[in-house]
């Protein structure tokens, strides 16, 4: 009987131990994706190939997104993102791009893990959207850029 006991308590541990790196791509929402031709993001156009997206931070507006490369490895892009919402979490779509411009390559626009309902919009840079105010240390709100600072894809979630 003690060692039933030992080793349940053994398994409990190992258990506990193991599960954190388990729910760790539901966690920084780690998506693979490929991509057949190039894809801008923000300011950067990728290649075409095997991407990693990873949630990176994230606050009640505003979202950081890493852009890794196929193995998840170097980092391609830091993304500033907005929260999006979409109210059916079972839409297989994750990845949604715009129609290419002219010679300009379509452009990432939104991502959603699969299941959820808040995602990510990636802004144009430029758009009205990517250049919310911010604070300054006097309280007073103010943009960046008013001070000269710079300021077809196949996708599936990690482990599915």
């Amino acid at each position: 009987m003690n060692r039933f006991k030992v080793t349940a308590v053994l398994l409990g541990i190992l258990s506990v131990s193991v599960a954190p790196s388990l729910r760790a791509d539901d966690f920084n929402k780690e998506t693979h994706f490929t991509i057949n031709q190039p894809l801008q993001v923000q300011d950067t156009v990728l290649a075409p190939g095997s991407y990693v997206l990873k949630l990176a931070a994230s606050d009640f507006d505003r979202v950081l997104v890493s852009i890794y490369d196929g193995d998840g490895i170097r980092l391609e892009k830091i993304a500033l993102g907005f929260t999006a919402y979409r109210s059916d979490a079972g839409d297989p779509k994750m990845i949604t791009v715009s129609q290419p411009q002219g010679d300009q390559p379509s452009r990432l626009k939104t991502w959603f893990y699969p299941g959820d309902t808040f995602g990510v919009e990636f802004a144009e840079k430029g758009s009205a959207r990517s250049l919310k105010p911010v604070g300054n240390s006097t309280g007073q709100v103010t943009n960046p850029k008013d001070k000269g600072q710079a300021g077809a894809a196949s996708s599936n979630s990690s482990g599915h």
